[in-house]
Parts: structure tokens; sequence; C-alpha cells
């Protein structure tokens, strides 16, 4: 990961990506040795124990160097044993030195890493909140610096000075670190972020909430415009997980039921509109090879057909696991996920769902002269729908039905004993989550003008979840920012695209240790585990 990762410039001809991998490791173990122990002994000299820290990963990575180059001497290939072993990778651990002297290098830039790490606890707290911030901030524009650097171009404004080679320029990095340091601090001193809008002219307490909405509505209208057509295609790819995540953040946030089937929706979605609007469908040709010259209905029209076949599987989905709890619903739901799949993958559907070539042929939403097919009418037709199920999910999450999914998720039995009917509830939580994930399949069959079972595999359903866990279980917004990271990031650092199944396990487990309720938590959510962990600490105070 390093040597693929080392290719993308961060500060450019400075720092490379793989850099920043090797320094925030080494630099998060020497951190975390430096702290203060738990145990309620007396902490360590924070700069040495960081710099001892760091020194000993180092001392781990100057070994390994050593030990491929002992082994090449004595005639053997490292290649062999290590398969990702390249001259390239061994250059970046040694600085382009000879093996001894690049180790030795290495030892001591660890040592100062470490040192630096652990003189972060000497710090202030609100110090260390802004270094960190600060440096986070540099690390993500850094990153974004192609799609920053087309919204620049396209306000008619010079980036030159600010973006060089896919990275930032040595000023543009200074520049941002200064500007989130000085604007961080300003708003702590100001009380926060409303207290500081509140005092700027024509804006009220009042309306600061509206003020946010409109500017937020403003750049989500005028983004695709801003950038070129590929990021404008990421953009809806998404959006439709935003749908799908919107579907399953109703069964597994509000209702609390793990569902890792969901995939089965979203083909739904995608095979039902395809074989309504399908010019090669077997309800409008016989011979695949001859297009009619119109699919049974039109796109505007197959939507509500789909919408409430979804519903009425949902329906027939959930009846079957009504009793289930736990991991027995979510190994049930996975059965169904993989049926679907197979299903259409089968001969024995093939003359209707066309086997492992899929349905071919789906035409884009009319109008033709909108042109629905081209990625920023795309954009705006997903968000709109998006917006729709935004809207639904919010006025679900507040109603009788939201409130009796609450109680479900809270204490199945306790929820019940009170009257809330369990197996009525969790029917329509399958039944709506699949109504609003279809939506997402059927967008996707409409925008790659095909629905093959090769595009609903296991993998959606995880990563579907993993959006909802990251942004933060029975949280619309959490939802929102989960899709943003974990499908618009990787799609815009697409050259690793290999590691995405690294990068999600890595996310995932820093957001369960240190985020347990997600990015932007569901304020109900936030607090049951607040309690819990409350309710534990006294418990665990009172055994002692």
């Amino acid at each position: 990961m390093i040597e693929r990762f080392n290719d993308r410039n961060v500060v450019t001809g400075i720092i490379q990506l793989g850099l920043i991998l090797l320094i925030i490791t080494i630099g998060g173990f020497a951190y975390r040795a430096s702290g203060r122990p738990k145990d309620g002994t007396a902490p360590p000299e924070p700069v040495m124990a960081g710099a001892v820290a760091g020194a000993a990963s180092g001392a781990m990575v100057a070994l390994f160097v050593i030990v491929v180059t002992l082994l090449a001497e004595a005639g053997y290939v490292a290649r062999d044993m290590f398969e990702s072993v390249t001259p390239a990778l061994l250059d970046i651990l040694t600085f382009q030195q000879n093996p001894w002297v690049g180790s030795a290098i290495m030892i001591v830039m660890a040592a100062g890493v470490g040192g630096l790490a652990g003189y972060a606890h000497r710090l202030p707290a609100e110090g260390r909140k802004l270094t960190f911030l600060g440096l986070g901030t540099l690390l993500i524009v850094g990153l974004a610096a192609p799609i920053v650097d087309v919204m620049v171009k396209g306000l008619g404004l010079p980036s030159g000075w600010l973006f060089r080679r896919e990275g930032l320029t040595v000023a543009g990095a200074l520049l941002v670190l200064v500007v989130t340091v000085a604007l961080r601090w300003y708003l702590d001193r100001q009380g926060g972020f409303r207290r500081a809008a509140a005092k700027l002219p024509g804006i009220t307490d009042s309306n600061i909430k509206k003020v946010g909405l409109t500017a937020a509505a403003v750049v989500v209208l005028a983004l695709p415009w801003l950038v070129n057509s590929f990021i404008s295609e990421v953009l809806g790819t998404v959006g439709l997980y935003i749908l799908l995540g919107l579907g399953l953040n109703i069964v597994v946030g509000y209702a609390g039921l793990l569902d890792l089937g969901y995939v089965a929706f979203y083909a739904v979605g995608a095979y039902v509109t395809a074989v309504t609007t399908s010019l090669v469908g077997y309800l409008v040709t016989d011979d695949p090879l001859r297009p009619a010259q119109n699919g049974w209905t039109s796109f505007w029209l197959a939507l509500p057909i789909t919408v409430v076949i979804a519903f009425l599987i949902g329906v027939l989905i959930g009846a079957p696991v009504l009793r289930l709890r736990g991991d027995y619903l979510a190994i049930v739901t996975l059965g169904f996920g993989e049926i679907i799949r197979t299903l259409v993958l089968s001969d024995w559907l093939k003359p209707y769902f066309g086997g492992p070539q899929g349905v071919t042929d789906v035409p884009a939403p009319p109008p033709a002269s909108f042109e629905f097919r081209q990625p920023q009418r795309l954009y705006y037709l997903i968000l709109a729908f998006a917006l729709l199920a935004l809207f639904v999910s919010s006025r679900l999450k507040d109603s009788r039905i939201g409130r009796a999914w609450a109680a479900m998720r809270e204490d199945e039995d306790i929820a019940e004993g009170m009257g809330v009917s369990v197996i009525k509830y969790k029917t329509l939580a399958f039944a709506i989550g699949a109504a609003v994930g279809c939506l997402g399949g059927a967008f996707f069959a409409a925008k790659l003008s095909v629905a093959n079972p090769g595009s609903f595999t296991l993998l959606v359903s995880i990563n579907v979840l993993a959006v909802v866990v990251l942004g933060g279980m029975g949280s619309i917004p959490g939802v929102v920012v989960g899709s943003l990271v974990l499908v618009g990031l990787p799609e815009l650092l697409r050259e690793f695209g290999e590691y995405r199944l690294h990068i999600y396990g890595a996310i995932l487990v820093l957001i369960m240790l240190y985020r347990p309720a997600g990015l932007i938590p569901d304020k109900r959510r936030a607090r049951e585990l607040a309690e819990a962990k409350e309710l534990k600490e006294t418990s665990g105070v009172a055994a002692s």
C-alpha cells in the first residue's frame, strides 16, 4: 500500500500519500504509547516515551529491509517469499539510500515522529485539537485536490498557485493549515458556529438554520456545473447509495433488524424496471436480437410498479423471519439476498431475466430531449428522489410507526408487552425499506441501460450496511456523510480501488472503538449507548 499510495501527491514534491501512511502508523502508535496509563500508574515522560515507541516502530521496518537485503545477497529472491516487495518499495523505505544508511535514517525519522506525537500530550487540550484538525484538513484537501482544482477553475479563478500535479503547492498547504486553525480558533472564542454566525449583519439566531440550508442547497444544485462529468457521475453513484442507505437505515437503524441481504431489493428495483421498459424484454419481443420500437411501459410508469412490487417482496421476505433476532436474522436475510441473485442467474428464468447477460436495452427516462443519461442531468434526477426519500424517512422517524420501531429496537419483549404489534411493525420495516431501496436499483438500470446479476453481489449489501454504521445508525445526515466517505472517496481515489475492503475494515474498526454511535450519530441512539456505558461502569464499580 505504501508503494501504491506514494504516487499520489498531498503536497507536491514534498509529501506523498505513501509517506503519510507510514507516518500516521508510527505516530499513532507512539501517541498511544506515550499517553496516560489507564491503570492509574504514573504517566511516562511523553516526549521520551513517544520517541522510544517511534524508534521501535522504525526499527521493525528497518529490520524488515535488512532481512530482505541479506536474503538477496545470499542469492534468494525476496519476492518469492514477499510478493509485494519491489525495488520501488525498498527505495521508499530507505529514502533512496543504501539499505544500512536508509535503515538508520528510518529509525531516526521514526523517533522524531514519535517524539512529536508524544509532545502532543504536553499541549493543552485546545492546542492538541487545533493541531490534529489542521493536519487532518490538510490531508483531506490534498487528497481532494483534483476535485477542488476543477471547481476553482470552473469559477474562472486561477488555481496554479494553490494546486500542482494533483496535489497542493507549499503555499497552498500553508494557506489551508493557517485558515483551518484560525477559523476554528475564532469559532471557539465566539462560543461556536451558531453564536459567531448570529453576529453577522442580517442574520439572527432564529434564521441561522434557514441560511445554512439555503447555502447548502445552492452548493448542491450548482455542484455538477462546477466539476467535470466524471465527478458528476461519482456524485450520481453517491446518490444511489444514499437511496439504498436510507432504505436500509429504516430496517437497521430504526427497527434494529440486521439485514445482510438488502441487495435483494436493489436487484428487484433494477430488474423490474429493466423488464418493464427494455426494448428486448420478453414482454415486447420473442427474439432478443430484434428490439421492439418501445418497451412495455415508460420509466415513469414503471417506477410506481417497481415500488409496489418491492414493497410486496419486502413483506414476503419479512414474513418468514418475524420470530428471528440478531445473528439468526442476519444469516437468513443473507440467504434471501443470495436466493434472488441465484434465481436471476438460473437457466429456468433465463427467458425472462436474461441469465448471466441480464436484461439489456433499457432506455433512459423520457423525454429523450432531456438526455437523463448525461451525468449532470441524471444527478438532478437522483437528487430529487433522494430528497423525497429523506423527507419520507424523517417523517417516519417521528411518527407513531417510528416510535414503535424505536421501542422494538431497544427491547422487543418489553415493546410487545406494552402493546406494540412486533409482527406488524417488523413487516412494515422490511416493506418500506424495500420500497425506498428499490429506487436505487431503478435508477441504476436506467443509468447503465442494463440489469446484470454481476452488479448485485453480497459486497453491495456490505457496502450499504457500512454506510449506515459509519454515518450512524438511525441518523439521516449520517447516511449522507457515510455515502460520501465510503462511496464517493474511493471512486475519486479509484487507483487505490484494490484496497477498498482494507480501508473499509480499518475505518469500521476505528469507528467502533472511538465513535460507536457513528460520525453523525442519531441523538436517541447516542443516548442509548451513553446510558449503556454508564450502566456498565456503574455495575463494574459496584462489583469491585
